[in-house]
C-alpha cells in the first residue's frame, strides 16, 4: 500500500514536524521516525507507514482480549500490525510491537477488516496484539466499515492516546480492554519508557462516553510493591473514578524480553491482589495460573455463579435477558 498522510501532527522548522497523537508528542526530523517506529516525516509532512498493513490474525475467544463481560463464550476477529508508544520491558509481543518490519506484513484493506470480522461466528473485530493507537488512521476507517456491517470493534491498549484523537474514536469502538501498567507516571517511566503518561484520564473519558471498559493490570517482580497496601491503591483508584463494577485482570507475569532473567511473579502475589480488591471492586480476575474459581463471574448481590469458565471454556449461567438466576439482579455484562 502506498504510504498516507498521517492525521494529528504539527508542521515545525527546518522540515520538523511534531506528532500530536499521543502524549509523547515526538518532534520528528525530515526522514526520522517516532518512538512508535511507524509514524516517519517524509519531506516535512508525518506519513503512516502501516496504513491497510497486518502482520497478524485470528480468531480468537473474546475472553481472551481478555474481556470477561462482553459477549461471554464468543469469538472475535483479531489483527495488529507493526510498532507501539510504549517500549514495556516485559512486552511479549516485542517482535512486532518494537520492530518495523515491512517484508513481515499483507495487505489489509477496512473492506476486508468488516468481511473478515462477521465469518465464523465473530461478533466483530478486536485491534490488538501490538498497539492500535498509533494505527489509528487505519483502524478509525476500518471501524467505520466494521460498524456499517452490524458488528462490534474492541480496543485492547496501553491507553496513552491525546483526547481529542480518543473522542473521534469513542462512537466507533465498543469495548476497551486498558492495560494500565501502573497508577503513577514515575512506573511507566521506569517500566515503559514512557514520560507522560495520560491513561488515567482516557479510561475516566471512555467510562464517560458509556462504552464498555476493562482493565488488565501485570504484575511484575521488582517494578511492582508485592504489599496489600499496594494492590488496595490500585483497587481503591478504579472503584473512585471508574465504578465498582469495572472488571479487573491481574495477571502473573512470567520472564520475556529485556526480563528475561526476572522470576515468574509468585502465585501467592496474585491472590493477595485478588483478595485485597474484592474487597472494593464487584468483579475481579487472574490470568496466567490455573484458578477456575477466580477466573469466574459470581453476583455482587448474592454470590451466585453468573458465568463458569475454565481456561477459555466459558458457560454462561445468567438469564436471557441479563439476570441472575438466584436474585434477579440485572447483570454487569454486553451480551
Amino acid at each position: 500500500m502506498p504510504e498516507i498522510v498521517a492525521e494529528y501532527w504539527e508542521s515545525l522548522e527546518e522540515e520538523k514536524v511534531k506528532c500530536t497523537l499521543c502524549p509523547r508528542e515526538c518532534v520528528i526530523p525530515k526522514g526520522g521516525a517516532g518512538f512508535c517506529l511507524v509514524r516517519k516525516n517524509k519531506g516535512g509532512k508525518l506519513i503512516t507507514t502501516i496504513y491497510s498493513e497486518i502482520t497478524s490474525a485470528n480468531y480468537d475467544p473474546v475472553e481472551k482480549k481478555p474481556l470477561y463481560h462482553f459477549y461471554p463464550g464468543r469469538v472475535i476477529f483479531s489483527i495488529g500490525t507493526n510498532g507501539c508508544n510504549l517500549d514495556c520491558k516485559s512486552c511479549q509481543n516485542w517482535e512486532i510491537a518494537r520492530r518495523d518490519n515491512p517484508h513481515l506484513r499483507q495487505i489489509f484493506t477496512p473492506e476486508m477488516a468488516a468481511k473478515y470480522a462477521g465469518m465464523h461466528g465473530s461478533v466483530g473485530i478486536a485491534y490488538t496484539y501490538n498497539d492500535p493507537i498509533i494505527w489509528f488512521e487505519f483502524v478509525k476507517d476500518a471501524a467505520e466499515k466494521v460498524k456499517e456491517a452490524g458488528l462490534k470493534n474492541v480496543l485492547v491498549t496501553n491507553g496513552n492516546i491525546n483526547l481529542k484523537a480518543l473522542r473521534e474514536l469513542l462512537p466507533l469502538i465498543d469495548a476497551f480492554n486498558v492495560d494500565l501498567k501502573g497508577i503513577d507516571r514515575e512506573y511507566y517511566l521506569k517500566f515503559s519508557s514512557f514520560p507522560n503518561p495520560n491513561v488515567w484520564q482516557v479510561c475516566e473519558e471512555i467510562k464517560k462516553a458509556g462504552k464498555h471498559l476493562e482493565l488488565t493490570k501485570l504484575i511484575v517482580p521488582g517494578f511492582d510493591d508485592f504489599s496489600p497496601e499496594y494492590f488496595e491503591k490500585f483497587a481503591k483508584w478504579v472503584a473512585d473514578n471508574l465504578g465498582k463494577e469495572v472488571p479487573m485482570h491481574y495477571s502473573r507475569f512470567f520472564p520475556a524480553y529485556k526480563l528475561l532473567n526476572t522470576p515468574p511473579t509468585p502465585v501467592e502475589v496474585i491472590d493477595i491482589a485478588y483478595d485485597v480488591s474484592k474487597e472494593y471492586l464487584y468483579y475481579v480476575y487472574v490470568g496466567n495460573v490455573i484458578e477456575p474459581e477466580r477466573e469466574s463471574t459470581y453476583c455482587p448481590a448474592c454470590g451466585a455463579l453468573l458465568v463458569r469458565r475454565v481456561g477459555y471454556q466459558t458457560e454462561v449461567l445468567f438469564t436471557s435477558d441479563g439476570k441472575c438466576p438466584n436474585c434477579g439482579r440485572p447483570v454487569d455484562f454486553v451480551f
